[in-house]
């Protein structure tokens, strides 16, 4: 069985209890540039934006890197038992849940971590030494943050390697 992956929890945001708090205790909308940029932002985007302009009213709109534990994603994954053993090992540090499918050697897993989480998960799984089918399932789940406005891997070089790519992250470090 080919590794997949489905994007089945993001983060939502109370929008209108944040920001209606946040204008009161601040004297202004820390969504303002937000707003104004004419970007459209996924909410966890959009949730770290604000958190940025909290500190700084003029904070730039994007995803600042040091807030990236702010938001969560959960990621439903399927393969068979050896490849979900390398699987689980790049997504170090991230809690889940995994069982025994009706089918004989192949597991479920749901695996929840922050998005700085997801990516380091996702530059160490697009590496080399990553075997081809479980580098595929990685470069699979760069496309679903990718699929929802949320690309943090910019700063990240993609190098074809046959049927799949490898990351090389440009600030250094995982």
């Amino acid at each position: 069985m080919n590794p997949s992956a489905i994007l089945i929890q993001q983060p939502a945001v109370d929008w209108s209890t944040f920001l209606d708090l946040a204008d009161q205790a601040l004297g202004y909308s820390p969504s303002a540039a937000s707003d104004a940029s004419g970007i459209q932002l996924h909410d966890a985007e959009k949730f770290m934006s604000c958190l940025a302009a909290m500190k700084d009213q003029n904070a730039p709109v994007g995803l600042p890197p040091h807030l990236m534990t702010h938001v969560s994603f959960s990621i439903l994954v399927g393969a068979n038992n050896r490849d979900m053993q390398d699987i689980l090992e790049y997504c170090s540090g991230m809690p889940f849940v995994i069982a025994n499918t009706i089918v004989r050697g192949v597991q479920i897993a749901v695996v929840t971590g922050t998005l700085a989480q997801w990516r380091v998960a996702v530059i160490s799984g697009c590496q080399f030494s990553v075997d081809s089918m479980v580098r595929a399932l990685f470069n699979h789940i760069l496309s679903l943050f990718e699929a929802v406005n949320l690309s943090v891997w910019k700063d990240c070089e993609r190098k074809e390697s046959g049927a799949t790519f490898l990351l090389e992250d440009h600030r250094g470090r995982l």
